[in-house]
């Protein structure tokens, strides 16, 4: 069945690159999604699925129950939401949105679950529960999962397991990557203001100089993952932004950083947290400088379910053979999907898209970042097969 799929996957290909650059063309940012839901929702319909739209204000849902309507529930997950970037693709599907683009693949991930979803809908009776299709927005830092979770998506009915996908430009186009356990990073931010005195730039012995303050602190942190952290365990504290002075003969009162922590633990996240403030304190205090630090938790580690995984493993070895599915190495990226695994088991997949001779290998969130759409089939076909292996063997995770 699963080759039927993949089959069938390749039969509609034109139809989810058509889908794919109709999004890529008109991207929209978080909570802004509203003609892509539209168009979701309108597919999702004309397919005969129980259609819910509005859920985290621009959130769909579509729901298919299968030959067993008291079978368990599985959930298929795709974002939607875009970047404030200005592509610089020349390409004849580039954004038409002016500083608007799809630089993260969610116009992919879009049309592949809309890909099974038509599927699935053929195959109706082939299903053995209810398959629950989720096109979330803003995942975007914005934390839209947690929003489609509190407003009730993994309920009514009740989602047993849960899976998603995610188009990677950094692993050969084809292949899959997935793995046990933690995948991707817990995120979060970094806001330190200091304070000093300010004064003429001639005499700085009459002031507290917060650009001193501030350059002590960067280097002081970096001792956190060097010097707290085991050598096998990971994490990072990166500030990204250091905002101070206005001219250059003038010592400036004060100094802005913002950045941004990463682990895979809680704990480790914890204790990085712990030190970003004692090292700043302690350092504005050794320069009789003040300061205030605030750190705003992002998202949760993204841990996948170690039965989860290994069904998707066997699922996409099955489908598209076992020299194409290999390891994921963990990432300091951060992703909402967390938010679902927190609740239910599930696992969370890696579609390699990455081609030089395409172009399609430049980073996520670039401006340059594409992806190769001849193995988009893959990717709905992998969404389709896992719902579908899920219900066909009833498992227990």
């Amino acid at each position: 069945m699963l080759k039927l799929i993949l089959n069938r996957a390749k039969e509609i290909e034109s139809n989810i690159i058509s889908w794919r650059r109709e999004f890529h063309m008109y991207p929209e940012l978080a909570y802004n999604e509203k003609r892509t839901s539209k168009r979701v929702a309108e597919l999702l319909t004309k397919w005969g699925y129980k259609v819910i739209t509005g859920i985290a204000e621009t959130g769909v849902v579509g729901i298919l129950k299968g030959e067993d309507a008291n079978g368990k529930t599985v959930a298929l997950r795709a974002d939607m939401d875009a970047l404030p970037i200005q592509e610089e693709n020349d390409v004849p599907y580039k954004s038409r949105i002016d500083g608007v683009m799809h630089a993260c693949g969610h116009d992919a991930h879009t049309a592949m679950l809309l890909g099974a979803a038509k599927i699935l809908s053929e195959m109706k009776d082939k299903l053995r529960g209810t398959v629950k299709f989720i096109f979330q927005p803003a995942e975007e830092g914005v934390g839209g999962a947690k929003r489609m979770v509190e407003e009730g998506v993994l309920k009514d009915p009740d989602v047993n397991a849960i899976f998603g996908l995610h188009v990677w430009s950094s692993i050969e186009s084809g292949k899959i990557a997935l793995k046990e356990g933690p995948a991707l990073a817990a995120t979060g931010k970094i806001e330190i203001e200091i304070e000093g005195i300010g004064g003429h730039g001639a005499s700085p012995h009459l002031t507290i100089d917060p650009i001193v303050v501030a350059s002590s602190v960067i280097m002081n942190l970096q001792t956190i993952i060097s010097r707290n952290l085991d050598p096998i365990e990971s994490g990072v504290v990166s500030i990204c932004a250091f905002h101070s002075g206005t001219t250059w003969n003038v010592i400036p009162p004060r100094a802005i950083l913002k950045g941004t922590y990463r682990a895979l633990t809680f704990e480790i996240r914890d204790l990085i947290k712990k030190k970003i403030k004692n090292i700043v304190e302690k350092t504005c205090i050794a320069y009789g400088a003040k300061c205030s630090v605030n750190l705003i938790d992002g998202v949760p580690p993204t841990i996948n379910h170690p039965e989860a995984t290994k069904m998707a493993r066997k699922t996409v070895i099955e489908l598209i053979g076992e020299e194409n599915v290999i390891e994921a190495k963990p990432t300091m990226g951060g992703e909402d999907f967390a938010y679902y695994l927190e609740k239910v088991p599930g696992a969370f997949l890696e579609l390699g898209t990455g081609n030089p001779e395409k172009g399609t290998d430049k980073p996520h969130h670039n401006p340059r970042f594409d992806v190769d759409e001849a193995v988009l089939y893959i990717g709905t076909a992998t969404y389709a097969s896992l719902a579908y292996k899920y219900l066909l063997e009833n498992f227990n995770f």
